[in-house]
């Protein structure tokens, strides 16, 4: 092909890629749903309407519609996460670019936020912010910032979330619609507050105080009573702050004649902070009445958090009165929750997304440059631009192995430790105290302890232990766990007398999770006496693992316990992964039921000595 075919060529596909373009611009409003939005209609209304429309983007409307009214109801949260996937799909079929999809990617957070699965509450507001930015909108770019900030303050990053609270401020003076400005101003107020709350940043309260009350005064301007109440929680929030609870009752019992008595949400906030304010005034009786209703609503937000809180409120103010019962009950609640929403793998995965989301701003930044010039230099530097796009392909593919390898690490050392069981064991040691006022045994019992527990914080830092040391930390684990379950089972750690146990090395902790998965789970609700059996042994110039239980077996268990199962083979599949291609083995490991009842668990190593690592 002559340059002036190829140059005719060029042009051509630049000209159908305009009009294919505009088309497509043309098909990207749902001009009904807009119209009856515009009109005030209620949302089941616009449905019944959009559902119509057999457009390609209002059928996308309608199904996002349908998760929106789905998520009204407090049980319908993974319907409406299902119908959101759907109508993403959709718009997607619609070929009018991600900005389509803000208002999808929006609700999708609302869904994981009353959840409180903040990696994915985060990836989707993310997700929302880029759409927004996409679409130019700075109103919803702002409302997106918020939304980022108070993720990382429930993750414990209460820097990176006040820099999107701040991001989000710089974007106010640019919403020039009051009913939007408004929006903005009262989370910018609570988002503030939260982060002096955690931080107790003097800077913090002030820029809540000063947002809270340009709501306020917007409010009055609008008339709007409900946000009006709002801006009085909040002012209540600030004085009892500074400890003045009087004027701190009164700014709140003022918002409450305002609220809108059928929203759980500000129900919730007003029980609670009615209830956190007559404990501080030592009225403990009427604060534990608020403190029951804060539950009653927290339980209609279906958000698992403020449940939470609500537990923690009842549990102080019944320790103030003396329940000593009912506020470790309470507490025990709240723990439960915590522990299902607070960890180290959800910090991380928050942060994670905040970095990969800057790196494809990054890049989308340097492709839209590019896009610019592209056209005039096709010609010019085709070849260079195809050599160096197969240079970036193999670069990229082998940053993303070696990314890979990283991210299995990391997820490995946070796996090690098992904080349930460290808990549960301080539990146990601290009723054998208790209980047998046996100072000898309590001595014994807690050096066993400690050494498991410097082992399982030192193997974070180890590569491979010798079999001899990780018989030692078996033993000391097993013996624990014995006096927790002191008749649920027996145990036995062996190894064939051929083996050099000193010198022979494996990757450290990899048996323990699958112990740990037949006493915490193959014996439980077992009507006979357990056993656990760990044997090292030579087999065709491989070490050889096996640890077989006589507890339920596979086929027969319950649910949590397959899921233990799935999570201890995880880990195992991580190691063993790193280990075959660090020193190019054979590796691997199996799980079977045993011959006469429970399971059996085999894994095959490569023959590791400390002097020259692979035999």
């Amino acid at each position: 092909m002559t340059m002036k075919a190829l140059y005719v060529k060029a042009v051509f596909i630049a000209l159908v890629l305009i009009t294919s373009t505009a088309y497509s611009q043309s098909n990207c409003k749902c001009n009904v749903y807009d119209d009856l939005l515009k009109a005030g209609k209620p949302k089941a209304e616009i449905y019944t309407e959009v559902v119509k429309d057999k457009t390609k983007i209002c059928q996308a409307k309608a199904v996002e519609l349908s998760a929106e009214i789905a998520m009204l109801k407090i049980d319908n949260l993974d319907s409406a996460e299902i119908l959101l996937k759907k109508a993403e799909e959709l718009y997607k079929k619609t070929d009018c670019g991600d900005g389509v999809l803000w208002n999808t990617y929006k609700q999708r957070f609302q869904v994981y936020w009353n959840k409180s699965d903040y990696p994915n509450a985060q990836e989707y507001a993310l997700k929302f912010l880029h759409c927004a930015e996409l679409e130019k909108d700075t109103y919803q770019a702002a409302m997106a910032n918020t939304m980022i900030a108070i993720t990382f303050y429930r993750t414990n990053q209460f820097e990176k979330g006040l820099s999107f609270a701040d991001k989000a401020a710089e974007l106010l003076p640019s919403i020039k619609e009051d009913k939007k400005k408004q929006k903005i101003l009262y989370f910018l107020s609570v988002r503030y507050m939260s982060h002096y709350l955690s931080t107790k940043s003097k800077s913090s309260i002030e820029k809540s105080l000063k947002y809270n009350l340009q709501h306020l005064a917007l409010s009055k301007q609008l008339k709007d009573t409900i946000e009006f109440s709002r801006s009085y929680f909040n002012l209540s929030g600030t004085e009892e702050e500074s400890k003045n609870w009087t004027k701190a009752m009164a700014y709140l019992d003022s918002g409450y004649l305002f609220i809108d008595k059928t929203d759980s949400i500000d129900l919730f906030d007003y029980h609670a902070n009615k209830a956190s304010l007559l404990d501080e005034l030592k009225n403990y009786k009427e604060a534990a009445l608020y403190a029951d209703s804060s539950l009653f609503f927290a339980k209609k937000t279906a958000h698992i958090l403020t449940i939470s809180q609500s537990y923690n409120l009842i549990s102080k103010i019944a320790q103030a009165q003396g329940d000593y019962k009912k506020a470790l009950e309470y507490s025990n609640f709240e723990r439960v929750i915590l522990d299902s929403i607070s960890n180290v793998d959800k910090t991380e995965a928050v942060a994670e997304l905040e970095k990969k989301y800057n790196q494809a701003k990054n890049e989308n930044t340097i492709k839209d440059l590019d896009k610019k010039k592209q056209f005039y230099l096709f010609l010019a530097i085709a070849g260079l631009l195809a050599a160096t796009a197969i240079g970036f392909f193999l670069r990229q593919q082998q940053l993303k192995h070696k990314k890979n390898i990283l991210e299995t690490e990391q997820r490995l050392n946070r796996a090690r430790m098992n904080p349930h069981f460290f808990f549960n064991a301080l539990t146990t040691l601290q009723k054998f105290a208790l209980k047998e006022n046996d100072g000898q045994a309590m001595a014994s019992n807690l050096s066993k302890f400690s050494n498991i527990m410097r082992e399982t914080l030192e193997s974070t830092y180890k590569e491979y232990v010798t079999i001899e040391q990780e018989m030692e930390f078996l033993n000391e684990y097993l013996e624990v766990q014995k006096i927790r379950f002191p008749k649920a089972f027996t145990y036995e750690v062996s190894a064939d007398k051929n083996l050099d146990i000193d010198e022979l090395q494996i990757p450290a902790m990899i048996i323990q999770p699958f112990v740990e998965n037949s006493i915490e789970h193959g014996f439980a609700g077992a009507d006979y006496p357990g056993n656990v059996s760990i044997k090292f042994a030579s087999e065709n110039k491989e070490l050889l693992i096996e640890i077989k239980d006589n507890g339920k077996g596979l086929n027969t268990t319950v649910k949590e316990n397959n899921e233990h199962i799935s999570r201890a083979s995880q880990i195992i599949k991580d190691r063993i992964y790193l280990l075959n291609i660090k020193l190019k083995t054979k590796a691997g490991f199996r799980i079977d039921n045993a011959e006469g009842g429970g399971v059996i668990v085999k894994i095959h190593l490569p023959l590791l000595y400390k002097e020259n690592k692979k035999v």
